[in-house]
C-alpha cells in the first residue's frame, strides 16, 4: 500500500506516529555512514514528540529543517550530496517538513511559504525516497 492512502486516513498525530517509525528507520541509515548525526536525531525526537501529543510549534519543526544558525536536515542533506547519507537525509528532510506541515495546520501558525508547499503528495515523494534505501 502506498503510503499516502495509508497516513492520510488517519489523524495529523497518528500520522507522526508512523512516520516517527520511518525517522528511526531513517537515522540509523543516516548514522551508517555519519555516526555524529545530532539533526537527525532531533527530527526524530520532535516526530515522536508531537505525534505523542507534546506541545511543538511549527517554527520549532522548520527550524528541524534549517534555522538561522546554519544547523539543520537540509544544511546536512546538503553537505552530505555524493555521500551514502544522502538519500537517508533527504528523505528525513521530506518526513519532517511534511510534520511540520501537519504542526502549522494544527496550530494555526502563519506557515512559511516552503512549508505551505508542502502537502500530502510529499508523501508519495518520501515513498520513493524509501524505495531507494530499499
Amino acid at each position: 500500500m502506498k503510503l499516502r492512502a495509508e497516513l492520510t486516513v488517519l489523524l495529523p498525530r497518528e500520522q507522526a506516529r508512523r512516520l516517527a517509525a520511518i525517522a528511526a528507520f531513517l537515522v540509523a541509515q543516516i548514522e551508517r555512514a555519519e555516526p555524529h548525526a545530532p539533526e537527525a536525531k532531533a527530527a526524530l525526537a520532535a516526530i515522536r514528540n508531537w505525534g505523542d501529543c507534546g506541545r511543538l510549534t511549527g517554527r520549532d519543526f522548520s527550524d528541524l529543517v534549517y534555522s538561522d544558525d546554519e544547523r539543520g536536515t537540509l544544511r546536512r542533506l546538503s553537505g552530505a550530496i555524493g555521500k551514502p547519507s544522502e538519500d537517508g537525509w533527504n528523505a528525513l528532510t521530506t518526513a519532517t517538513m511534511y510534520v511540520a506541515w501537519l504542526v502549522y495546520q494544527e496550530t494555526g501558525e502563519p506557515m512559511p511559504s516552503d512549508i505551505n508547499e508542502v502537502g500530502e503528495d510529499s508523501l508519495d515523494l518520501l515513498d520513493e525516497q524509501l524505495a531507494k534505501l530499499g
